[in-house]
């Protein structure tokens, strides 16, 4: 006879309290996911991403002597691995306490095998000297596992609560949505690509791109600096429309509302950073709303479709 609030042991579903009191925890991964994304911004920004010029040691050590980049780098590193040794603690008490089928395991077994690749892309980061396709790669699959870690948070949320049905939603606000959240990766792609290939500063200037032209040439960083300005203004313009189209459902109203002035501080950021010629602490912040751009998309998603 089991008490109400202890596992099952037939291969059955636990109790939905039990595994719901992981909700907390998993949501402090989630911020400090986020952290991670952003303190892995301000090694770029600050030109460390070889301060340590071996992985997975530092200078074959694994404390390694210190000075500002090494310490971005390294502190890094160790922010990285917290991340995994928590993650895999909650995925074991999350795993004991659900059984075979649980919907749940598949966000654990996603967000494991995210976050492997990442592992791999970390140390192909530092091996094939900071190429240009290991830096994106990186970027967008540091943005994966914080949405999967935060669409199991709220997983966790919802059997831990009795949480309110989903306002219903229409074709026209899932495909909006859809379509925003495409764009959204392509803003994300395109921005690790100007980072990687160092193309922040190839349009100097706005709203104009270069000695006054507005598209002076579409090939090399330039064209690449026009197609992340570009990109970025037709996801404002997304966000807009999805803010209008969903103003009155529930939740996702107020997700959408969100995303939208986030979108908007985005912008914002991202005219300064070139105006102000790439200064780290807007570069920081740059970065860090679009991670929780990317955090604020996967909610309106989990509540448009996976509830």
């Amino acid at each position: 006879m089991l008490d109400e609030g202890s596992p099952r042991r037939d291969g059955g579903a636990a109790d939905a309290s039990d595994v719901g009191g992981l909700a907390l925890p998993f949501a402090a991964l989630v911020v400090l996911t986020w952290m991670l994304l952003v303190l892995g911004a301000l090694v770029r920004a600050h030109e460390a991403g070889l301060a340590c010029p071996d992985w997975p040691l530092c200078f074959g050590e694994f404390v390694p002597d210190m000075n500002l980049k090494v310490a971005f780098e390294w502190g890094h590193r160790v922010v990285a691995g917290g991340v995994s040794l928590i993650f895999a603690t909650l995925a074991v008490l999350i795993w004991r306490r659900t059984g075979p089928g649980d919907p749940i395991r598949r966000l654990i077994v996603i967000a494991a095998a995210a976050l492997v690749v990442q592992i791999v892309l970390g140390a192909l980061t530092v091996w094939e000297l900071l190429a240009s396709w290991t830096v994106t790669s990186h970027l967008l699959t540091g943005n994966a596992i914080a949405a999967a870690f935060l669409w199991t948070a709220l997983t966790l949320r919802d059997r831990r609560i009795t949480a309110p049905p989903p306002a219903p939603t229409t074709p026209l606000m899932r495909h909006w949505l859809a379509a925003t959240l495409v764009l959204l990766f392509l803003q994300m792609l395109l921005g690790g690509l100007v980072s990687s290939r160092y193309a922040g500063l190839s349009c100097p200037e706005w709203p104009t791109c270069n000695g006054g032209f507005w598209f002076p040439s579409w090939r090399g960083p330039v064209g690449l600096h026009l197609l992340h300005r570009m990109n970025g203004y037709a996801l404002l313009a997304a966000f807009m429309g999805l803010a209008v189209v969903c103003r009155d459902v529930g939740r996702l109203s107020t997700l959408t509302r969100v995303a939208l002035a986030l979108a908007i501080a985005q912008v914002i950021v991202g005219i300064a950073n070139v105006l102000t010629g790439l200064p780290v602490e807007v570069t920081g912040l740059h970065s860090a709303l679009a991670a929780a751009l990317v955090l604020t998309g996967t909610a309106a998603a989990r509540e448009a479709w996976g509830r």
